[in-house]
């Protein structure tokens, strides 16, 4: 009762918002949040400023609760004038300070919580306001095409106030918020979805970027490359190599082979067969490979202390002998008989190389199938690891200093080479229950993150970082790739699992999403970065706007067309000519119907992701907009070149070699005037 008294008191903001006197609001509210956090406190904390934009941060951490939910009423009233500003990038930026102001009640638990475990207090107006930030969230998300976020926010503030009282969660406010009916159109979306895909445009240059998929045409061969998913991939000397993987429960094949394609050969793109992985195993399955590009070798990292590598020239198997020597501290954090990664093996592990180093971050072992959050450094030319953080097994508290326990999340480095960064992944909890290995935290659930980190080299150690602009969350198993080309980070589809998927008129729910959105992270360009002075003035005018700024942020690609949605799909960027391509990975029969029975679906197809962006490797210029809108790909459907409905429609048989799909006779002869002139085409 206390807390809503003194977020009551902050109501003439609220009546100002109604009024319209949005300039008089938003000064009222930022003056109020800066008396409860002190002038040298930056509001909003955005990723990249002076102080860093980290996640963390001590002032919220000790906030009584009567002060953390005004504050919280305070960020969403700023968040509420940007979007009558329709500054939608500065008021995603007050929405999410308010989720850090509440998330931060953690850090006072009495033992470390791990991800998975909610905290919070019994104060219903903590809930209120944080509800009040999901909601504008979503919306602006709904706005701007983010349909996967907008959809996550939704139904993580129905699900987060489940296990509270009633009053948290059944006022009149509140049951407005948690609006039941747009919570169930939301999980219906597909994302993208074909029903809005195509009617999207750049409106927030900020927060979006055009682009478009377009599936390379490949040589027949007698003999060439499976379907797959779980394979290792890299790009050298513009030729896409894949290695190992499997088909899934699809024939069960298991693959060690190793092939090459050659990406610049426009017209004579061909597999090409290269010398097998030679040890005998069954399969390589989850591994990953880097490209060290001084010594010309690609490294496999199975978790073996005899690392494999690939000569790149010679096209010949080698291998190099590394070592680990554990320290005490390496054996308190789970290290048993002188090597960290038990069983010698290492999969779906998030794994870069940097200066001569090779880094690895969390993955399955022997001993576990939820993942672990250990941090190893190879130095290639000592051939030594080292432990630089993290534990092997979980221990029963976590340490809010690290990330946590996870594998297949997004790794890269960052353009000044010294920061790695961690975003999303999963923490497999039902693994064990799966398997039948009991370990600890196990559950009948896995664990999608929302969380971001990354580690300094020069400093060793790790900070948590604010999620900025037009983000994906809460997935994993994603394609990605940092193309150093564009300075962009670039993120493709993936696998949540715990949201679900209705389908209505199949009488149908899937308890996961697949995804097919593209998404880029996109660093400032050369002399493009601005200061940004510190928060210190009561003055909202005197204050730089997020939107206004140049930062780190993310950014949606909206594409009329895309490849089916898919997971364990694999992003790579050229280094040489900066293009941007995809192969693989795999969906379900539930999520994409195919076949009448439930099976995994593997991909053997390539894609390349051209975009609207400055510099080398966008390749945007060929691209026709308006045709996409209305031939393009939409994962497994076509679009009717007529009406834009998007199914399983026929395509045009005439001379234009199906250039356009058409749902009906209708829509083909409606259509057939303006299809034969627009794509030169004629009956045959």
């Amino acid at each position: 009762m206390a807390a809503k008294m003194h977020v009551d008191s902050l109501h003439e903001g609220t009546v100002m918002l109604e009024d319209g006197r949005l300039e008089d609001a938003r000064d009222f509210f930022f003056e109020k949040a800066k008396a409860f956090v002190g002038e040298n406190t930056r509001l909003p904390s955005i990723q990249g400023g002076q102080d860093g934009g980290g996640f963390r941060n001590d002032t919220y951490k000790d906030l009584s609760p009567i002060d953390r939910a005004a504050l919280m009423a305070c960020c969403n009233g700023m968040g509420k004038y940007y979007v009558a500003k329709r500054d939608f990038e500065s008021a995603l930026s007050w929405f999410e300070e308010t989720q850090i102001v509440f998330l931060h009640m953690k850090f006072n638990s009495p033992a470390p919580m791990y991800e998975w475990k909610s905290f919070t207090l019994d104060v219903p107006e903590l809930t209120h306001q944080r509800t009040v930030a999901f909601i504008g969230a979503a919306e602006i998300y709904e706005k701007l095409g983010n349909t996967a976020t907008a959809t996550e926010r939704r139904w993580e503030c129905s699900t987060a106030v489940v296990s509270l009282s009633d009053a948290h969660k059944s006022s009149p406010a509140m049951k407005r918020l948690n609006n039941t009916d747009k919570i169930a159109a939301a999980i219906q979306l597909r994302h993208p979805d074909p029903s809005i895909c195509h009617k999207l445009s750049v409106t927030c240059p900020n927060l979006q970027v055009q682009g478009s998929w377009k599936k390379l045409t490949l040589k027949p061969a007698t003999k060439t490359i499976g379907a797959r998913q779980r394979f290792a991939s890299f790009i050298w000397d513009s030729h896409l190599y894949v290695i190992g993987g499997w088909t899934g429960d699809i024939g069960f094949q298991f693959y060690k082979d190793f092939w090459c394609l050659d990406l610049a050969d426009e017209t004579g793109r061909q597999w090409r067969i290269l010398p097998e992985y030679p040890l005998p195993v069954r399969a390589l399955l989850s591994a990953s490979m880097v490209v060290h590009r001084e010594e010309k070798r690609a490294y496999l990292i199975t978790g073996r202390s005899r690392v494999d590598y690939f000569d790149l020239v010679t096209e010949r198997w080698g291998s190099i002998k590394t070592t680990f020597q554990a320290t005490e501290e390496d054996r308190r954090c789970g290290v048993k008989n002188n090597w960290p990664f038990r069983g010698e093996n290492l999969t779906d592990a998030t794994v870069v190389i940097n200066k001569g180093k090779i880094y690895t971050f969390g993955g399955q072992h022997a001993d576990t199938n939820i993942g672990c959050n250990l941090f190893m450094e190879l130095d290639l030319a000592t051939k030594r690891w080292k432990r630089l953080t993290g534990y092997v097994m979980s221990p029963p508290d976590a340490d809010y200093s690290i990330p946590g326990p996870r594998q297949s999340a997004c790794g890269w480095v960052g353009p000044d080479g010294d920061r790695i960064y961690l975003f999303l992944g999963v923490a497999t909890r039902d693994g064990p229950m799966a398997t039948g290995k009991p370990e600890l935290h196990g559950e009948s659930e896995s664990y999608p993150y929302r969380d971001f980190w990354s580690w300094s080299i020069s400093e060793g150690k790790w900070r948590r970082e604010r999620i900025s602009g037009n983000p994906p969350i809460t997935r994993t198993e994603m394609g990605y790739t940092f193309n150093e080309k564009l300075n962009k980070v670039v993120v493709f589809g993936g696998y949540t699992p715990g949201i679900p998927t209705m389908f209505p008129t199949q009488s149908k729910q899937c308890e996961y999403i697949y995804y097919a959105d593209t998404f880029i992270y996109d660093y400032p360009q050369p002399g493009e970065e601005s200061s940004k002075p510190p928060y210190t003035s009561a003055d909202p005018e005197r204050c730089t706007t997020p939107s206004s700024t140049s930062y780190p942020k993310w950014k949606q690609v909206l594409t009329k067309g895309f490849p089916t949605y898919r997971c364990h799909s694999q992003l790579n960027s050229d280094p040489d000519t900066g293009k941007v391509y995809l192969f693989g990975g795999y969906t379900n029969t539930d999520f994409v119907p195919s076949r009448n029975s439930f099976k995994s679906r593997p991909f053997g197809d390539v894609w390349q992701l051209r975009m609207d962006v400055p510099g080398e490797g966008g390749d945007f210029a060929s691209v026709d907009i308006e045709e996409e809108t209305r031939t393009a790909n939409i994962g497994p459907w076509k679009r009717c070149f007529t009406c834009g409905n998007s199914g399983m429609w026929k395509r045009c048989s005439g001379a234009c070699g199906g250039k356009a799909f058409f749902c009906g006779t209708e829509c083909q002869k409606e259509g057939w005037r303006e299809h034969k002139n627009y794509h030169s085409c004629r009956k045959v």
